[in-house]
C-alpha cells in the first residue's frame, strides 16, 4: 500500500497551536507522571539460553538466487510449505519466498533444508521491535547546534529512509515536509497506537516545528514496516521478511540515510542487506537498544559500519536504560526530547530512538553541505567527550556536535 503526501502552500503557525498533553511552544504537560511505555527486546546474557523463539511460530524464508524461481517452488512443495509471499530483493540480486510451514516448526525444518539442500538458504522469519519511547518532562534538543546548523542549511537535498512503522502524515507538523511513504500492509487509520513510534521517530527527522525536527528540509521516505494491534502498543513487531523488504526499498530509491530505531537478534538477510546499503555509501543509522544491559548483542547496532546511536539528557548523562557494548558509536539528546504523536497530539519522548533519529537527522544537514559520504569521520573528530576520556562503551566517541561539524566543512 503506497501512500504519497506532497508539499502544501500553507503556512502553520505552531505558536498558536495546542493539542493534547503539550504545548508546541511552552513545553507544558497536564500529566507529568504518566505511565512509561517502551517498546524493546531486552537479552540477557547472564540467564542460560532458552530455545530461540523471536520468529514467526509458522513461517519460514527460503532465498535463492533471482533467477531460481521455479526450483525454489518446487522445493517449498517439496517440503510441504504453503507460499504466501514471493518477491526479489533486487537490491542484493535474492529471491524471497515466505511461507507457512502447516504446522511444522520453523526453526528445526530451517536446519533440514540447510542440512539436505544446495539450491537454497532456509531461515526463520525473525521478530524485530522498535526501541523507543516513554513520555514524560520536556526541554530543549538544540545542545548539539542543530539551531545554529539552521541558519545554514536544513537538509535540503537530502533523501533519509526510515523503517519504522507506518507514520500520521497528516499531523500539522508535517504539512509542509516533503514526505513519501510505502507501507507494507493495509493500515487502520483509526488504530492511532500503530502509528505511534514511526510518527514520533518521523517527528524528530522532519517536522517543520523549529523545536522538533532536525532535518525539516529533506525529503523523508517512510516504510511502514512494523504493526501493531489496536490498544496494545507494547505488541509492536516487524518480521525479517518485512524488514529485508522495506530495506531493499530504501537502497531502490537511492536514499542518502536510513534510519533503523529498532532491535533485535541477528539475521543474516537483514544482515546482508545492510552491508549492501553501506557498501553503496549509505549511511546507515542504529538505535542502541534500551535493555540496560552491559555487552549487548543488539543487531542492527552490531552490523560492522553502522552508526549507533544511544541517548543522553540534557545534563549529558546516559539514559539509565540504554544498552552498552562496543558497538556504542555516539550519543545524542534522547531523553524527554519533544516530538510529535498521532492525531495532531505532542508528546515528549525518551529511549535510543529518538537519538538514532537525531543522529540521522545531523547526518542528513551535513550531507546536503558537504555532498559526500565520509560523515561518519567527521562526527568522530568533532564529538564532544562524554564520561571516560576516548572511546567508551557508554557513550562512543561522545556527544555528537553538528555545529562543530559544519564548521569543519565550511
Amino acid at each position: 500500500m503506497k501512500r504519497f503526501k506532497l508539499k502544501k502552500l500553507l503556512t502553520f503557525v505552531f505558536s498558536a497551536f495546542i493539542v493534547g498533553s503539550v504545548s508546541a511552544e511552552n513545553y507544558l504537560l497536564e500529566d507529568d507522571n504518566a505511565e512509561p511505555v517502551y517498546f524493546d527486546f531486552i537479552y540477557e546474557p547472564d540467564r542460560p539460553i532458552p530455545p530461540r523463539t523471536n520468529f514467526i511460530k509458522d513461517e519460514i524464508i527460503l532465498l535463492y538466487p533471482a533467477d531460481g524461481g521455479d526450483s525454489v517452488n518446487s522445493l517449498a512443495k517439496k517440503y510441504g510449505l504453503e507460499t504466501s509471499s514471493k518477491v526479489v530483493l533486487s537490491s542484493v540480486n535474492t529471491g524471497m519466498l515466505v511461507a507457512d510451514t502447516k504446522g511444522q516448526n520453523p526453526l528445526n525444518l530451517s536446519e533440514v533444508i540447510n542440512k539436505k539442500e544446495k539450491s537454497v538458504e532456509a531461515a526463520t522469519n525473525n521478530i524485530y521491535k522498535p526501541a523507543a519511547t516513554t513520555f514524560s518532562n520536556a526541554y530543549s534538543m538544540y545542545e548539539t547546534g542543530v539551531s545554529y546548523v539552521h541558519a545554514t542549511t536544513k537538509g535540503k537535498g537530502v533523501t533519509i529512509c526510515m523503517v519504522d512503522t507506518p507514520v500520521d502524515i497528516f499531523h500539522p507538523s508535517l504539512s509542509n515536509a516533503l514526505i513519501e511513504t510505502l507501507d507494507l500492509f493495509d493500515i487502520d487509520e483509526n488504530n492511532q497506537e500503530s502509528m505511534l513510534h514511526g510518527t514520533s521517530v518521523a517527528g524528530v527527522l522532519v517536522s517543520q516545528n523549529k523545536h522538533i525536527g532536525i532535518a525539516p528540509k529533506a525529503k523523508l521516505f517512510a516504510v511502514g514496516a512494523f504493526r501493531s494491534e489496536s490498544g496494545k502498543p507494547n505488541s509492536l513487531k516487524g518480521s525479517s521478511a518485512d524488514v529485508a523488504k522495506a530495506l531493499d526499498a530504501c537502497i531502490q530509491r537511492d536514499v542518502d540515510v536510513i534510519n533503523l530505531s529498532f532491535t533485535g537478534g541477528r539475521d543474516s538477510l537483514v544482515e546482508k542487506i545492510v552491508k549492501k546499503a553501506i557498501n553503496k555509501g549509505i549511511i546507515v543509522v542504529a538505535a542502541a537498544g534500551n535493555g540496560g544491559k552491559w555487552g549487548s548483542t543488539i543487531y542492527p547496532a552490531l552490523i560492522p559500519g553502522v552508526l549507533t546511536a544511544t541517548a543522553v539528557d540534557k545534563n549529558k548523562k546516559l539514559f539509565d536504560m540504554a544498552d552498552k557494548g562496543i558497538f556504542i558509536d555516539y550519543a545524542a539528546p534522547g531523553v524527554n526530547i519533544l516530538t510529535i504523536a498521532p492525531g495532531g497530539k505532542y508528546k515528549l519522548a525518551t529511549g535510543t530512538s529518538i537519538s538514532s533519529a537525531h543522529v540521522s537527522g545531523v547526518a542528513a544537514l551535513l550531507l546536503s553541505r558537504k555532498g559526500n559520504k565520509d560523515i561518519n569521520n567527521i562526527l568522530k573528530r568533532t564529538a564532544v567527550d562524554l564520561g571516560k576520556p576516548g572511546r567508551d562503551q557508554e557513550f562512543g566517541d561522545g556527544l555528537i556536535s553538528a555545529s562543530r561539524a559544519l564548521s569543519l566543512i565550511k
